[in-house]
């Protein structure tokens, strides 16, 4: 779940929705065929990763308006969609795998961070282009936490981190 300036916004499944009335009624924001895995604020808007499985495309949107509207960022980057977007042609019954749970994506001063089994990787330029930071511990995702300016890094494991 993401909020700002008394807007909520949070993946349900696999859409965005939001509300203005502090969670007491949410609508879909999100029409398309596209699944949405996480949302986060950003300055002056929200980010959220996105994928359609009819395309078998991931992406970056963002949205600038409250989250009432959303428009691509990542300009179809080729380590985004190969790197993050992982998957997606390992098809079981007709429907894209997207082990989504892994991917996360934050913003810290003017950069994104966006995790991924393979690492931890940042963007200069607001999610258009990446570049790996820091490669994964066996192939795990690592979990972001970030205090100020400092971003922590956490691998999950059974009994703790």
């Amino acid at each position: 779940m993401a909020e700002s300036d008394g807007v909520l916004l949070a993946t349900s499944m696999r859409r965005i929705i939001r509300s203005t009335d502090n969670g007491e009624n949410w609508a879909v924001v999100t029409s398309d065929s596209s699944v949405a895995f996480d949302v986060k604020p950003i300055k002056g808007g929200f980010v959220a990763v996105t994928a359609n499985s009819e395309l078998g495309t991931r992406s970056l949107r963002a949205s600038y308006d409250a989250g009432k509207t959303w428009q691509p960022i990542d300009a179809g980057d080729k380590v985004f969609i190969d790197s993050i977007g992982r998957n997606w042609n390992n098809r079981i019954n007709d429907r894209l795998r997207a082990h989504a749970y892994m991917t996360s994506i934050i913003q810290v001063g003017e950069n994104f961070f966006c995790t991924h089994p393979e690492g931890i990787y940042k963007s200069l330029d607001k999610g258009k282009t990446w570049k790996l930071l820091l490669p994964s511990v066996e192939n795990k995702g690592f979990n972001l936490f970030v205090s100020g300016n400092v971003i922590y890094a956490a691998i999950p494991r059974k009994g703790g981190c």
